[in-house]
């Protein structure tokens, strides 16, 4: 199973991986990131940043989350990355496959 096989079986059932929160996702495409030496994710948060206009001086997490439920709080990221926010973990794989195609072009894995 190629990486971005994973990532779609993650994102279908991310119970079977044992993950039930948007920040136990976060960690684990972190891991994936770091599994690459730092690559998967080299350039996310700016993606994030220009697609969202919400500045490239958060972390990509807060950006999901904002952009995930963009009439809350500020503080309101904290709450939802350590709760079961199924709308976040949503947006997460979302944005990540508009930006793998974005780096990758089409038809790349």
């Amino acid at each position: 199973m190629d990486l971005r096989e994973r990532l779609a079986d993650v994102q279908r059932r991310p119970h079977a991986y044992g993950l039930t929160t948007f920040g136990e996702v976060a960690a684990f495409v972190t891991g994936v990131d770091a599994a690459t030496e730092w690559q998967f994710l080299g350039g996310f948060r700016q993606f994030l940043a220009d697609k969202s206009h919400l500045g490239p001086n958060l972390a990509w997490q807060v950006m999901v989350i904002r952009m995930a439920y963009p009439a809350e709080a500020d503080e309101f990221w904290v709450t939802a990355s350590h709760s079961e926010s199924m709308e976040a973990i949503s947006v997460l794989f979302s944005e990540l496959q508009s930006f793998l195609a974005h780096r990758d072009g089409p038809g790349t894995n």
